[in-house]
């Protein structure tokens, strides 16, 4: 799959709706002109006047005006109001669900959010839950930073760990090619042509109670009719814009999961009579969001998805045609419950020391995971973990001052924790240090937006402890303010820009410059490399200048990221290959390369796992 490539042509699929949305306006525009013709012909039936006399040219001016002007005002507000994920989801009644829940359906579907976002190399969203019995899931936002996964509680008591993994692969997958953005977009769009129904019923409410509305109620009617006209036109912009999509999305998820059961499993189930209604009044607004159809259309033309058989046998052409049963109901496990510890495996025939030593070994591990586990479940616990993965790249003498300002500014329990977490973590690989990180993301968002203002104002007066910031340290602050500072407003948005490559010039050689001096010791190793990446994205040769070095500022590469971070997609994509022909010229990924390719890819809003067969 090419990242870059599906969010260009969803750009283009969004031109293409513009051109289907003027024709509904117009349609709408001439329905309600004949409207007010009607009214003006029953006005005037027992006069000599004519309507043409009374109706002009003029009339049609103001009428079809004043109708753009509320159709485009609606949208406009409506596209405000869907400033991110969660207010699709709050306004579907969803409940964000809690990292540390007891709940043994909600605790494996988080898993298996997490393992999919870690497979793909997407930020960890927050997942929703809709308490509909119905198998159904829906993925929201404008980019991976800012996107959530919602799933009804008929979906995680009815389908098994793979048949989940298949759903919510699926609902990545509309992340990953730009549908979560465009279904945002049509939404907002679309209210505006579907509001003047609205206008009607509200006339007819209002006038219920009266004995003088005639008139009135016939203009409610008049507006509900008209309304129709663009509900009409509004499911069939959805239905030409979904049903495709959701093939692709089917054939993404088996990519996704690298198992094709998972999902067509998922879909047989539904097709058993689960079924995939949602209860929630606003879904038919969103109705294109989800994974399954939320009400039946009796027109095929109007439905949103394709019918569930069609979909398995493009899964599996051979399919006998026999759906499968939900799962039976499971009991829910301990929430501390640890696998037994395998003393056979340690059993080699060397004496009792060693089995003893081995299985000592083992259980600290055990207690090592289990630790940092219980550190992703709450947000307290998550701010200690961030912090100790800061410390762990500290001097001894700056981790000291750095623990003593987490104590003043956080508080002891944060301070205690921490230390707890820092020991735990130094069993971790360092490729697996912002991977924590990631995975600490969802506990971190329950913060409110004061107690997040303190614990960034914290970390970033503990990285700058020192006087000067790592590469290191610049990676994991980059990676939390675009996961938390998105998601609490703090983080200015990027302006969208379609400067060329040759505009950025400049700019992508700089943040080249960067990853090749990070990534290589040797000087003339390090040119060769930006070389070959400057080759591979075809730009434009720039001299490798010697303050683009990360053992000096850091600033310009800030700058340089910022810029080519609201490039088009075209653009983006040539950087990113050239990024990684950078890292890799060498045969080998360090660390610390890694760690630059995370947080640039974040900044980027770009999905690492595209490029896994290259970290190899």
């Amino acid at each position: 799959m090419n990242f870059f490539r599906h969010q260009e042509e969803a750009r283009r699929a969004t031109t293409r709706l513009l051109v289907l949305f003027t024709l509904a306006v117009t349609a709408v525009v001439l329905a309600i002109n004949l409207f007010f013709i009607a009214l003006v012909a029953l006005a005037v039936r027992q006069s000599d006047a004519s309507v043409w006399s009374l109706y002009t040219g003029e009339h049609w001016l103001v009428v079809s005006g004043t109708t753009v002007a509320v159709i485009a005002i609606c949208s406009f507000f409506r596209q405000l109001s869907l400033r991110d994920g969660r207010s699709v989801a709050d306004a579907l009644g969803a409940q964000r669900l809690d990292p540390g829940t007891r709940d043994f359906d909600e605790k494996q579907v988080l898993n298996v959010v997490e393992e999919m976002a870690i497979a793909s190399g997407m930020p960890v969203p927050d997942v929703y839950l809709m308490n509909d019995s119905g198998i159904n899931a829906f993925a929201a936002g404008y980019q991976p930073s800012d996107a959530i996964i919602g799933i009804t509680r008929g979906a995680i008591q009815a389908l098994n760990r793979e048949q989940l993994q298949g759903v919510i692969a699926h609902e990545f997958s509309h992340i990953f090619n730009g549908d979560m953005r465009m279904n945002m977009r049509l939404t907002g769009t679309l209210y505006g042509i579907v509001f003047i129904g609205e206008m009607g019923r509200m006339v007819l409410r209002g006038t219920h109670n009266s004995r003088r509305a005639g008139g009135v109620v016939l203009l409610g009617l008049g507006l509900m009719t008209i309304g129709y006209v663009g509900e009409f036109f509004g499911r069939l912009i959805k239905s030409a814009v979904s049903r495709q999509r959701e093939f692709l999305a089917d054939a993404s998820a088996v990519q996704f999961t690298r198992n094709v059961t998972g999902i067509s499993d998922a879909l047989r189930v539904i097709g058993h009579g689960s079924g995939t209604r949602v209860a929630s009044p606003a879904a038919l607004e969103v109705a294109h969001f989800f994974f399954g159809p939320v009400a039946r259309f009796k027109r095929a033309a109007l439905a949103t998805h394709p019918p569930i058989d069609e979909r398995i046998l493009r899964l599996i052409p051979g399919w006998d045609g026999h759906y499968l049963a939900p799962r039976p109901p499971k009991v829910n496990a301990p929430k501390d419950s640890v696998e037994p510890i395998p003393f056979t495996s340690a059993l080699n025939g060397d004496g009792s020391d060693q089995l003893s030593e081995q299985v000592s070994e083992l259980a600290s591990s055990q207690s090592a995971e289990a630790t940092l586990e219980s550190a992703l479940n709450n947000a307290m616990s998550a701010q200690s973990l961030v912090l100790a993965l800061l410390m762990m790249n500290s001097g001894e003498d700056t981790a000291r001052r750095q623990q003593d300002l987490v104590s003043i500014h956080l508080g002891q329990p944060v301070f205690l924790e921490s230390l707890r977490l820092l020991n735990v973590a130094r069993t971790r690989a360092e490729d697996e240090h912002l991977e924590l990180l990631e995975r600490a993301m969802p506990a971190l968002r329950h913060l409110s937006l004061a107690q997040y203002r303190e614990f960034h104002k914290t970390l970033v007066a503990a990285i700058k402890m020192n006087g000067q910031v790592s590469l290191y340290e610049w990676c994991l602050y980059r990676l939390v303010l675009q996961y938390l500072g998105s998601h609490f407003g703090t983080l200015k948005p990027v302006t969208p820009h379609r400067k060329s490559a040759h505009a950025l010039a400049d700019d992508i050689a700089t943040l080249l410059a960067y990853v090749a001096r990070a990534g290589h010791a040797d000087a003339h190793e390090a040119e060769r490399a930006y070389e070959a990446a400057l080759a591979k994205g075809q730009f434009l040769t720039r001299p490798m200048l010697p303050e683009w070095n990360p053992e000096q500022s850091l600033k310009p590469m800030n700058l340089a990221l910022t810029a080519i971070s609201g490039s088009p997609p075209a653009v983006r994509e040539r950087v990113v290959n050239a990024l990684f022909a950078c890292i890799s010229f060498d045969h080998q990924i360090t660390a610390t390369e890694r760690s630059m390719l995370k947080a640039i890819a974040a900044v980027l809003e770009t999905p690492v796992g595209m490029f896994e067969h290259t970290l190899g």
